[in-house]
């Protein structure tokens, strides 16, 4: 498994999101390294990472992260993701539940009811055999690419030039087989009953316009769990841009910076 590292201190452990890989934490990288090790992997099947011989689950990508934290020597950290990325965070808190310290869940798919109804019916109809082969093949024609991106996904007309070419090279780098796996079993899990056995301090990000979250629905299970900030930004989409990031840092600095008991360990809920 490929994997970056930079700055010193408490590790903080993040996870890339769909057909991504760890560049797409690389504006982040230079302010928060200045407060923490972070250690960013290619999971699986992404990036410059192999895939796996078995299915793509987020389980099976958070087993293969946490022989990585082993070999690492990294018993206690803190844990980010992004998106799906946040399904792999979150299935590693569940097979090591005593070692997260906090957690970071950017666009976090909690559970179904979580996921806008529309991007449910584009995967069902996306990963459908012999359907996907095609999706594909025009996924990696870059025109097509940032024209579904924009329409179906991003929830905004703009995103930083930089960040769209990210997300091509992730698309092109990704293997088939694993994004479409990945992107299946990430519909269907459920997290809330492990998050609610959970004692760790939890920070949730947001863009206001992003067509993927039932944003309300966030929200409101943010509001009634102990430990829990979630921040909204207002005039986002899906896809990054310059404000947004510099508003996601803002959120994220203030939440490390924070004083927080290690949380006691507890029993594993899945």
């Amino acid at each position: 498994m490929r994997y970056v590292t930079a700055g010193e201190g408490i590790p903080l452990v993040l996870c890339h999101g769909f057909i991504g890989s760890a560049e797409n934490f690389e504006s982040w990288v230079p302010r928060l390294a200045r407060h923490r090790k972070l250690v960013i992997p290619d999971l699986p099947g992404f990036g410059s990472s192999a895939p796996l011989s078995t299915e793509h689950t987020s389980r099976a990508l958070a087993a293969e992260l946490l022989v990585l934290l082993d070999q690492l020597a990294l018993p206690r950290y803190e844990l980010g993701g992004l998106c799906l990325g946040a399904a792999v965070a979150l299935e590693l808190l569940a097979m090591a539940p005593s070692r997260p310290m906090r957690m970071i869940l950017h666009t976090p798919l909690l559970d179904s009811t979580c996921i806008s109804r529309s991007f449910q019916l584009q995967v069902r109809l996306g990963t459908a055999p012999g359907v996907f082969s095609l999706i594909s093949f025009l996924g990696r024609q870059r025109m097509l690419a940032d024209f579904y991106r924009r329409v179906a996904v991003e929830g905004k007309a703009e995103v930083d030039r930089r960040s769209a070419d990210l997300n091509f090279a992730n698309q092109i780098r990704a293997d088939p087989r694993a994004a479409r796996e990945w992107l299946r079993d990430g519909m269907v899990a459920d997290f809330r009953p492990l998050l609610d056995g959970w004692p760790g301090a939890l920070a949730v990000l947001a863009a206001a316009d992003d067509r993927l979250l039932e944003l309300d629905r966030v929200q409101e299970y943010c509001a009634h769990r102990p430990r829990t900030e979630i921040s909204i930004i207002s005039s986002a989409g899906h896809g990054w841009d310059a404000e947004l990031i510099r508003r996601q840092l803002e959120v994220l600095e203030s939440f490390l910076a924070a004083d927080d008991p290690t949380p006691a360990p507890v029993p594993s809920a899945r």
